[in-house]
């Protein structure tokens, strides 16, 4: 007996310390404490989900900036540098320079020849032409060693219809990246909503299981006096104690649930999972003003549902494809022009004072009309008219879909609220239940059986109770995300 109540006492001991490092984590300094609206306003600006579509429609913006650049002139700076490994010939067949100069003339140019006399290159090209002419083949070599370009281009289109086009399908595409950061945040809310009404179902249920638990051994210490004296059997006293195991146990497990739910909140809310958070409140705190939600939802209009706003933006884009599809079918008119510095010189002269450098300029306008491209504008424009009329079937399907699931949601609501009335006034019956019992335990009128039965069902009800509430505040939470709501501080 003495052994018996020794072992009690001790695990009395290491429940209470049990209790104590299983309890909801205790409040430190750094603890952050979280309202549904906090929480919420958190997720939006620090879950890289988030960050993510902010950027993306930071990275549209530059894409259209990128665009609205070819409506500017397109300048830029070249240089060539070309080396004669072999020089170009040129012929001159029937061509016989003497008769070109008079007996005066011939005179006059070998006077200017002896006074002037001629530079190395140009001695090294005459023998060459001699050679040639000596040896029948009757050419001359053209052109010099070196060849030096540098110049500015600059073009500028006049007349760009696709390109045109092109920019307006570009503030659609911004359009579409703004859409889906808000479906994103939709998402978001929701899913930031549901994790923390979880956590206060979890929170709660772990409260009744608690308190089932204290009530298990407190019962636990009834029957061991009994048994000290001798008024119930050991038997009694056995199945007693294994109840306190289970309930034990169980509060274990609600407390594992109440912690990996909180740490998929803060997954959610993109802090760190080593930060402690406390969720405030109680499911229970929602029953006051859910008939009144409720009513302030519109079920009439799915005009905000942004699955169907994003089908309606690929709709459009469609739409400005098949523009400029068609635009590229028309004629284009471009001006260009160029500017350029030139050298020509041979080796003996290069980069001296005597290489001679000459400038080059040119102005140009280029129309093209396209005529005939084997047919593949005509089957692209019809591939683009086949997607429209896909996009508008899939788009049909999605709103029939989208209907179902409001009117599914709606159909929800209104079974939770049934059954948390119902579940309310059952949560009630069985703690009164439970009261009586244990009473009627103490004075010996109730068996150990009918104590336990009022235990069970006390559990039973305060966890369906609390599923409940869960269920109704889960299936407001997927309408507002269906019809589009959006988180207003």
């Amino acid at each position: 007996m003495r052994k018996i109540v020794k072992l009690f006492n001790l695990k009395m001991f290491a429940t209470g310390m049990a209790l104590v490092c299983l309890s909801p984590v205790a409040m430190g300094q750094d603890t952050i404490k979280l309202s549904l609206s906090k929480a919420i306003e958190i997720a939006l600006s620090e879950n890289p989900t988030i960050k993510v579509a902010e950027k993306e429609i930071q990275r549209v913006n530059y894409s259209k900036k990128e665009r609205l650049g070819g409506l500017l002139p397109n300048v830029s700076l070249s240089g060539t540098y070309q080396r004669a490994l072999k020089k170009q010939k040129m012929y001159l067949d029937g061509f016989n320079m003497s008769n070109m100069f008079s007996p005066v003339l011939s005179y006059a140019l070998e006077q200017t020849i002896i006074q002037n006399p001629p530079t190395p290159s140009v001695i090294e090209a005459q023998e060459a032409y001699e050679q040639a002419a000596n040896s029948g083949d009757g050419s001359i070599e053209v052109g010099r060693d070196n060849t030096f370009t540098a110049g500015l281009n600059a073009t500028l289109p006049i007349i760009a219809p696709s390109l045109w086009a092109t920019l307006h399908l570009s503030e659609m595409e911004l359009e579409m990246s703004q859409e889906s950061a808000r479906s994103s945040k939709i998402s978001l809310y929701n899913q930031v909503t549901k994790t923390y009404y979880s956590i206060l179902m979890m929170q709660d249920s772990y409260d009744v299981i608690k308190r089932s638990y204290e009530n298990t051994l407190e019962n636990a210490k009834i029957i061991l006096n009994k048994y000290k004296q001798g008024t119930v059997s050991e038997y009694e006293w056995i199945r007693a104690d294994v109840q306190v195991k289970s309930a034990q146990s169980n509060l274990v497990s609600a407390e594992s649930a109440v912690q990996i739910s909180k740490l998929q909140l803060k997954m959610l809310l993109g802090i760190d999972s080593y930060n402690e958070i406390s969720v405030e409140g109680k499911l229970s705190d929602f029953e006051s003003t859910m008939y009144g939600d409720v009513m302030k939802i519109d079920t009439t209009t799915m005009q905000n549902n942004s699955d169907l706003k994003q089908f309606d933006i690929q709709k459009k884009q469609l739409e400005q494809n098949e523009k400029i599809h068609k635009a590229s079918l028309l004629p284009t008119l471009s001006t260009s022009i160029n500017y350029q510095y030139m050298s020509m010189a041979n080796d003996d002269i290069t980069f001296s004072k005597d290489q001679v450098w000459f400038p080059t300029s040119s102005l140009g306008v280029t129309l093209a009309v396209p005529l005939f491209q084997g047919g593949a504008k005509y089957y692209k424009g019809k591939q683009i008219k086949l997607q429209l009329s896909e996009l508008n079937d899939q788009r049909e399907n999605l709103k029939r879909s989208i209907e179902t699931q409001v009117l599914s949601s709606i159909e929800n609501i209104k079974k939770s609220l049934k059954k948390i009335e119902s579940n309310k006034d059952g949560v009630r019956q069985a703690e009164k239940a439970l009261n009586i019992s244990q009473k009627m335990y103490e004075v010996g009128v109730a068996t150990y059986l009918d104590l336990s039965n009022a235990e069970l069902a006390y559990v039973n009800a305060g966890l369906t109770y609390n599923q409940s509430i869960y269920d109704y505040l889960s299936a407001k939470a997927d309408l507002e995300k269906l019809l589009g709501k959006e988180f207003n501080k």
